[in-house]
């Protein structure tokens, strides 16, 4: 009998649940865990979760724990530049500051 191929950080959506990424980063059984040390983990730059995308961005969760053990020198961005208002959008004409 041949065991599960655990899974990667590949075989995750973009946006993952704590779930997928608890199981991928510690292991099955472990999302309670995973939840408890996201919390104290984001103040120190793990991306929080995407209120529009429902999950957290995948690459950047990567990317946080590669710097943190020294594989990278680049810094994720954590956290999304403002709220999204789908549907606002204006052209740059219309934001142009008039003397």
């Amino acid at each position: 009998m041949t065991r599960p191929k655990p899974k990667t950080f590949d075989d995750l959506p973009l946006f993952a649940a704590e779930a997928s990424l608890a199981e991928v980063v510690m292991g099955a059984g472990k999302t309670s865990e995973w939840c408890q040390f996201a919390a104290l983990l984001e103040p120190r730059g793990l991306p929080k979760i995407d209120a529009l995308m429902g999950g957290r961005y995948r690459p950047a969760v990567k990317a946080f724990f590669d710097k943190e053990y020294g594989l990278s020198t680049v810094a994720p961005r954590t956290v999304p530049d403002g709220s999204e208002k789908l549907g606002t959008w204006s052209s740059k004409k219309d934001r142009v500051r008039r003397v």
